[in-house]
């Protein structure tokens, strides 16, 4: 296993010298994130279990992302200094072989010891971690890690670990509501659903949607007109569209603020994710065309120029052939199509295309 997750970071361009896990949520969003995720019902039964001097205990979501770290102060503040800490980003592409994101990726318990770890930075630690799913779906929500120094973790921790996850997951079983979960696939498109059945959305409520899920601690109705129609906006208005929307999502919709009460997946949400931890190529991969196209909202207008134009300062500046190509698979933009004819081979067959379209956005 560590064998194979070595060889997936090494291909994810990780540097074993050079790279730290970076902070992407700051505090105040960090706070939003735990309120919005279910494994916060497990997070004090967790803490009961594995409350153990010279260790943190970590629960991350299912990116990696850290949003709670307990445990003993000393560790926690030799812990902040390698940004083991809350807001930070710990997939194996991101930070390669360690417990937390090797798990995530293997869907397994995962023990990982000092130099076992790709980056020497986290040499001097050990960590056990084992995910954590949604017992009523199967989807993976994050994981439970216990870490500490090398010398301090005794061998039956990583038992722990896998059974309080085995205790969160019942917990979530017995106790916590089944959340719904509302998918919205934006770019270039629009396409949605609820709990896999398909919404019939007109346009103003895809635009209502992404005001929503871009600010899940809610909105007032002068906030949203605001948002969806500038200075000219009615929050009467805003309240009757808010009340035909509330025909297709029923308890979903919240009101005082309006938010969503659901587990919101969006292909733009992924983008932005992807964007704030400096992985392009997963941002690309994600990116399939403009955020909600034929929108004139405010709000979406301004978060389409910031993901595209973040997706192509990122593609360009990474280089990667596999970003570039699919970037150029969502318009016409002619420095991109450059940087691809300069890149590929002449003998490869989509040099020809590729300066095709070239000599068309060029005209």
């Amino acid at each position: 296993m560590i064998f194979e997750s070595w060889r997936r970071s090494l291909a994810a361009r990780v540097d074993p010298d050079r790279h730290e896990a970076p902070v992407v949520y700051a505090p105040d969003e960090i706070a939003d994130l735990r309120g919005a995720h279910p494994l916060a019902h497990t997070v004090p039964l967790l803490r009961g279990t594995l409350s153990m001097d010279d260790t943190i205990m970590i629960v991350t979501d299912a990116r990696g992302h850290i949003l709670w770290c307990e445990g003993d102060n000393r560790i926690r503040h030799r812990a902040d200094r390698v940004h083991l800490t809350e807001g930070s980003r710990w997939s194996e592409d991101v930070i390669g072989t360690n417990a937390m994101g090797t798990a995530l990726v293997t869907g397994r318990p995962v023990t990982v010891h000092s130099r076992e770890h790709l980056v020497r930075t986290y040499h001097g630690w050990t960590c056990a971690a084992s995910p954590i799913h949604d017992p009523h779906t199967g989807v993976l929500l994050g994981v439970v890690d216990v870490s500490g120094p090398l010398k301090t973790m005794h061998p039956a921790v990583a038992q722990l670990v896998c059974a309080a996850a085995q205790l969160a997951t019942h917990h979530l079983r017995q106790f916590a509501p089944r959340r719904h979960v509302l998918t919205l696939e934006f770019l270039g498109g629009l396409h949605a659903d609820l709990d896999g059945r398909p919404l019939a959305l007109t346009l103003r409520n895809a635009e209502v949607l992404t005001a929503l899920a871009l600010h899940p601690r809610g909105l007032t109705a002068e906030q949203l007109a605001l948002l969806l129609y500038g200075e000219r906006g009615n929050p009467t208005t805003v309240r009757a569209e808010l009340h035909r929307l509330r025909a297709q999502l029923g308890g979903v919709l919240l009101t005082r603020p309006y938010r969503l009460d659901a587990v919101v997946r969006g292909d733009f949400l992924d983008v932005r994710t992807a964007l704030r931890s400096g992985d392009a190529g997963e941002a690309t991969r994600h990116y399939s065309g403009d955020l909600l196209p034929r929108s004139d909202a405010p709000v979406v207008r301004e978060e389409r120029t910031d993901l595209a134009a973040a997706v192509r300062r990122g593609v360009l500046e990474r280089g990667d052939l596999d970003a570039l190509l699919a970037f150029a698979d969502s318009g016409e933009d002619a420095e991109v199509l450059e940087r691809l004819r300069v890149s590929l081979p002449v003998t490869d067959p989509r040099h020809a295309l590729v300066s095709s379209r070239l000599k068309r956005a060029l005209e």
